[in-house]
This record gives structure tokens, sequence and C-alpha cells, in this order.
């Protein structure tokens, strides 16, 4: 899934959990780039397995709100990117050491800095950024900066 302005989330005024702290509320559209990449997914599949000889028996729906066994959002695994890693901080909320704009000693190690994502498996990435963040935690409060 490529950033889009009508996905992202947002803490919700009217609802809170157990200790009154407002919850998090999700907005989620998939757009043309992502059906299209859908579609060409399940034909490309098809015309492999037809290729070596198999009978390709899987049916999507190619029309409705998910076409071609895309899911609605939260139901796919790896969802990334909900707290931007980025340079502008109109535009992101972490710079690009996985720390906040706005409070230095915040910094978010997972999945959420990332503004895109393959179709499978951020975790190396994930780890990667997050051994890259650690080493500037490190040498930043030897400097006494955090």
């Amino acid at each position: 899934m490529i950033p889009n302005a009508d996905t992202y989330c947002e803490l919700d005024p009217n609802k809170v959990d157990q200790w009154g702290i407002p919850v998090l509320r999700f907005h989620f559209k998939w757009t043309e780039y992502e059906l299209r990449q859908a579609k060409d997914m399940q034909e490309t599949f098809k015309s492999i397995i037809e290729m070596i000889g198999g009978r390709y028996k899987t049916r999507t729906r190619i029309d409705g709100q998910y076409p071609f066994g895309i899911l609605e959002g939260g139901k796919i695994i790896h969802e990334v990117g909900t707290a931007r890693m980025g340079a502008d901080p109109k535009t992101s909320v972490l710079n690009g050491y996985c720390q906040t704009h706005d409070v230095k000693n915040i910094f978010v190690m997972d999945g959420a800095p990332l503004v895109t994502n393959p179709d499978k498996n951020p975790t190396l990435t994930i780890m990667a950024l997050s051994w890259r963040t650690s080493d500037y935690i490190l040498s930043e409060a030897k400097k006494g900066n955090l």
C-alpha cells in the first residue's frame, strides 16, 4: 500500500479506554493502485499455475468493496505506517531515527515508522531500524542530549 490521505489514525474525541485515555480511531481506504496490484497478483498466479498444467481454483470477486482477494484494512498482517517517519514535522511524526519531532525522549521502534511496505514481512527492516535507533539513542545519551 502506498501512503494516501484517506488512511490514517487519530485520537477518538468520544471514546476512551478503561483508564479514561482516548483510544485510536482508524480511517482506511484502498486506492486504485492497491486494487490493481491485487488484480495483477491473481492474474499472475493463475497464469503460472495454468502454464505448468495446473487448474486455478481460486475464485475472487472482481467487484465490490474488496475485489481480487484483497481484504479490508487491519485484516492483513504486517500493517505499518501509523507513525510516519520523515524530515518534515508537518507531514511526519518521527525523524529518521524514529524519534518524535516534538518530544525528544520518545522513540518508536516497530512497524509504525515505515511509510510503505512490500507484501510480506517487514521484520528485518524493523530490526535494522531498531538497531540504528538504539545506536543513535546511546550516542545522544553519551553526549547528554537525552
